[in-house]
C-alpha cells in the first residue's frame, strides 16, 4: 500500500452525519444488524478465539483481545473484515495500530495439524 491507499483504506466506511433525527435511527438499525450477524457462528469460536489471541500477539497488540471479543469479533472471518471504523470502536485510536492489527488478519493463515502435512 502506499501513502494514498492508507489513506482511502482509512476513510472508506465514512459517512457524512446527517441531521440528528435520522442518526439515533440509523444507530438502532446497525446494533441490530451486527446482533443479528453474529447470532448463529458460534461452532469452532473456542479454537478461533485462541488463534485471534496468537495473531495479536505476534503484533504485540494483545491488549485489544478482550476488547475484540467484548465487541463480538470473535472469529477469525470477522477479524479478516475489519474495518478502520470497527477498530475504532474497539478502543484502537492510532492509524498505523489499526492498519497494522487488519493487516495481520488479512494475512494470516492458519496452520493445519502435523499430520495432514506429508513434507520431509
Amino acid at each position: 500500500f502506499g501513502q494514498r491507499d492508507k489513506i482511502i483504506t482509512a476513510f472508506r466506511d465514512y459517512k457524512p452525519k446527517k441531521s440528528s433525527k435520522s442518526k439515533s435511527k440509523s444507530r438502532s438499525r446497525s446494533r441490530s444488524r451486527r446482533s443479528r450477524s453474529s447470532s448463529g457462528s458460534s461452532s469452532g469460536s473456542g479454537d478461533d478465539k485462541s488463534e485471534i489471541k496468537k495473531v495479536l500477539k505476534g503484533i504485540d497488540m494483545d491488549k485489544y483481545y478482550k476488547e475484540m471479543i467484548n465487541k463480538d469479533f470473535d472469529t477469525l472471518k470477522k477479524c479478516k473484515d475489519l474495518t478502520h471504523s470497527d477498530l475504532r470502536g474497539v478502543g484502537v485510536a492510532l492509524f498505523g495500530q489499526r492498519d497494522k492489527i487488519m493487516t495481520a488478519f488479512r494475512d494470516y493463515k492458519p496452520k493445519k495439524s502435523s499430520k495432514s502435512r506429508s513434507r520431509s
